[in-house]
């Protein structure tokens, strides 16, 4: 099994002086269901942005599907990312003005997808939205909505999907749903999953849990 991510000796330390990491080393297989598990403030959500290219290390490196992104330029890193890494957050960051199947389709049309309203109402259907693909996010519930959210990652086809407690905001019910929707795409599609959670109840679905503290793996 070829390596999805590895991180050696990742250190990040923000303008304020907070280290946030220091030193993380890891290895994540392709089509691995990683779990990062530790409290507030841990590193989790740093280590994530770090994955994804969003924010560059203090120190190290990150490999992404064998490629080093930590030393690409903007400009490549972003179509390296848009090609291989989607990102899902807490907050769900739909576009208001825009209904469901709008809010897909957009995402497709920058990506210069073909067939870009099939493909998303494909999604809509798969993710049992297809009686809401003219809703706005606000007639929707929060599991709804991040079911739309993550919607708009699979337009990308990804062959990783990172989430930062994308459960965060939502019940134990809707949390289960969302995680079990993950694990279907996991096992089915072959996306490897890093996904940042402090919830305990979840951490059964995942293969792998990977515990942080101050800064660095337990």
């Amino acid at each position: 099994m070829s390596e999805a991510i590895k991180v050696v000796n990742l250190k990040k330390v923000y303008p304020d002086g907070t280290k946030a990491l220091k030193g993380i080393n890891l290895t994540i297989k392709e089509g691995e269901f990683c779990g990062l598990m530790g409290p507030s403030g841990s590193g989790k959500s740093s280590l994530l942005h770090l994955i994804a290219g969003l924010d560059r290390p203090t120190e190290g490196n990150v490999w992404v599907l064998g490629r080093e992104i930590t030393s690409m330029e903007e400009d490549d890193l972003a179509e390296f990312r848009k090609k291989n890494i989607a990102f899902v957050f807490q907050f769900y960051y739909l576009l208001e003005d825009f209904s469901v199947l709008e809010n897909l389709v957009i995402i497709g049309q920058m990506a210069g997808i073909r067939d870009v309203k099939r493909k998303a109402l494909d999604i809509l259907n798969f993710l049992r939205l297809e009686d809401k693909v003219k809703h706005k996010p606000s007639q929707l519930s929060g599991g709804q909505m991040q079911r739309v959210a993550i919607g708009r990652a699979l337009m990308l086809e990804p062959k990783i999907l990172l989430a930062d407690e994308p459960t965060g905001n939502l019940d134990l019910e809707e949390g289960m749903r969302i995680f079990e929707l993950f694990k279907h795409l996991n096992q089915e599609k072959g996306i490897t999953f890093v996904v940042a959670t402090h919830n305990t109840e979840l951490s059964k679905f995942f293969s792998r849990i990977i515990r942080l503290r101050d800064g660095m793996i337990l």
